[in-house]
């Protein structure tokens, strides 16, 4: 709801600017030619496409990663609504420059912005897909730690209690960025805190110990392949 009206907040600024823009020209070029109306489209068309790059950038998603990156698509929006501004006019001044070159340069500036906003919605669009996979894999850690944290409550053997307790400090400062080179030990991770489980239920108290040893170690040759693999 909030967005919603934020929307609407902002597109009722561009309403207002588009009717000023409309009263200026309309009130100091008296020529109407088609240079002008060539001009005037263009200018127009810069607008929308303004309202249209806001509306990706801050209105699609809420991430930190998404506004930051969406940024550089208002600044560079903004940059081209000016610069077609600034041509339109002196095309509407000059009217008698014929329409090729009016042309021409709109387009090619309307080319050049529309390929800076692709490369810019691409960037922000890995970005975000980078996000969502490290806030996934942090849910991951903290799902298995919370596993362990549980496992260690219900636990009474002290020497037990111990590795747990250091398995959920390793798992807690774990590295939470993942890569296919890992895929491999976080699939052994899974399936030994699977067993640690079991044997905590059934108090197989060695078993829990050799296990909690091996998760220690499955978690160092996780780091160890991150950091080569980086």
């Amino acid at each position: 709801m909030k967005k919603q009206k934020n929307l609407l907040l902002t597109g009722l600024i561009y309403v207002i600017l588009l009717g000023v823009f409309n009263m200026l020209v309309f009130l100091i070029f008296k020529t109407h030619t088609s240079v002008f109306w060539i001009s005037y489209s263009f200018m127009t068309l810069a607008f929308a496409v303004q309202f249209v790059a806001l509306f990706l950038s801050f209105f699609k998603k809420s991430d930190v990663e998404t506004v930051f990156f969406g940024m550089s698509l208002v600044s560079f929006s903004v940059y081209y609504l000016i610069a077609e501004l600034c041509v339109g006019a002196v095309f509407m001044i000059f009217q008698e420059i014929g329409t090729t070159i009016p042309i021409i340069i709109q387009v090619v500036l309307l080319a050049v912005f529309s390929i800076i906003a692709i490369i810019a919605i691409m960037a922000r669009d890995a970005v975000q897909e980078i996000g969502d996979t490290v806030k996934q894999k942090v849910v991951q850690l903290k799902s298995v730690r919370v596993d362990v944290d549980m496992l260690l409550e219900g636990c009474s053997d002290a020497e037990l209690k111990t590795k747990l307790r250091k398995l959920s400090e390793t798992i807690k400062y774990a590295d939470p960025i993942t890569n296919d080179a890992i895929a491999d030990v976080e699939q052994r991770i899974q399936q030994n805190v699977s067993e640690l489980r079991i044997y905590c239920e059934n108090d197989e108290i060695e078993e829990a110990k050799k296990t909690c040893s091996s998760l220690e170690m499955l978690y160092v040759e996780r780091n160890r392949k991150l950091i080569i693999s980086k």
